[in-house]
């Protein structure tokens, strides 16, 4: 019964120390995606509406691949405080083996693989699908929503640049106006006061100028025209709107399944396995790492252990990409990863003692014979 409680004592400190360094990297994981947003809207890759969802979206997306360094990272922590305040050994000295704190980490580690496994063969397609979805939206807007004052855009399709050089105070239109394209081999120069979005009749975008002037020749030329006007309606090119995104990371994984045979599905359906299979592989590694002499610092291991967190996902990744390209025989896949990292584990926990079931117990010495 103490060995049951001490056990979820145990787990207890581990779920609440996961809690708060997902917390911790959820926070830094929104503060980088938002930088990268906040530059594709300033950029004109993305309309300001858009900010939002796709924030959201790539937050989830981070946390959910960064949750098995979470979760190493607080096996490491609390390994580490329990060995500098030496309520290992007291655990051990108790009668607690190896194979109970290994209990005691795997309630934490196995639920927490069993939902990382839901989310990236069932929710992370979804996801990916629905960003797919927005830039699809984004490349379908009209030019003029990508458009930041003070700042040059080229649109995605066609030769022309928009360049406005302030907003109107109540963010309707924009003033200031320069737009070049070239048409027919004639370049195109149109200044204006002011432009606002025009939707016209067939619905596409337009951009309605005021108060201003287009010129028209053939660059190098002195022959241009020049037309002056009070309103001028333009159309913006716009994208093609019958393409869409497929990309094969927002594919269901039954359909990945079924393309099983082709190195890139495979690739992705195993790297979609390879999440939640390294949570447990890093759980095995954070007792042997954690192992220290009593009083040490509880970060004394964290170097190691993040190393160690490093060189596993370098060798996932290195390993998609081969496997992807064919390189790698589709049998082998990525389970050459998970391999060397259990024979890492193997060497560490014989070096450490792990491998007995129960703690070595010193004996007493009575004078000079044992009792």
């Amino acid at each position: 019964m103490i060995l049951r409680r001490a056990e979820r004592f145990i787990a207890r400190e581990l779920w609440l120390t996961q809690a708060a360094v997902s917390v911790v990297l959820l926070l830094v994981i929104i503060g980088g995606v938002l930088a990268r947003v906040l530059r594709d809207v300033a950029e004109g890759r993305l309309p300001v509406d858009f900010l939002p969802g796709m924030v959201a979206f790539g937050a989830f997306k981070g946390i959910v691949f960064l949750w098995p360094v979470a979760l190493f990272l607080a096996f490491m922590l609390v390994f580490g405080r329990m060995q500098r305040d030496s309520e290992m050994t007291a655990l051990q000295a108790s009668g607690m083996s190896f194979a109970a704190l290994y209990r005691a980490l795997f309630w934490v580690a196995a639920p927490a693989a069993i939902l990382l496994l839901v989310l990236m063969t069932m929710v992370v397609p979804r996801t990916e699908a629905q960003i797919d979805q927005l830039r699809d939206l984004a490349e379908q807007r009209s030019d003029l929503v990508g458009i930041a004052p003070g700042r040059f855009l080229r649109s995605r399709v066609g030769d022309q640049v928009f360049f406005a050089e302030r907003m109107s105070a109540d963010r309707e239109a924009l003033l200031e106006v320069f737009i070049y394209r070239e048409v027919d081999g004639e370049a195109q120069i149109t200044v204006a006061e002011r432009a606002v979005p025009d939707p016209g009749a067939e619905g596409s975008g337009f951009l309605l100028l005021e108060n201003g002037y287009r010129y028209v020749g053939e660059p190098g030329t002195a022959s241009f025209r020049m037309l002056e006007f009070e309103r001028l309606r333009t159309q913006i090119t716009e994208p093609d709107p019958g393409t869409r995104r497929a990309s094969l990371n927002a594919q269901p994984t039954p359909a990945l399944w079924a393309q099983r045979d082709d190195p890139e599905a495979r690739a992705e359906l195993e790297w979609r396995l390879a999440m939640p299979l390294s949570i447990l592989v890093l759980a095995l590694l954070a007792l042997p790492l954690a192992q220290v002499p009593p009083r040490t610092g509880r970060y004394a291991r964290i170097p190691a252990a993040i190393g160690v967190y490093v060189l596993y996902a370098n060798f996932l990744i290195l390993g998609q990409g081969q496997l992807a390209d064919g390189r790698t025989p589709l049998a082998l896949g990525l389970w050459w990863a998970h391999g060397l990292m259990l024979v890492l584990w193997v060497v560490l926990a014989w070096h450490k003692g792990l491998l007995r079931l129960r703690p070595a117990t010193p004996r007493l010495q009575d004078g000079g014979g044992a009792s």
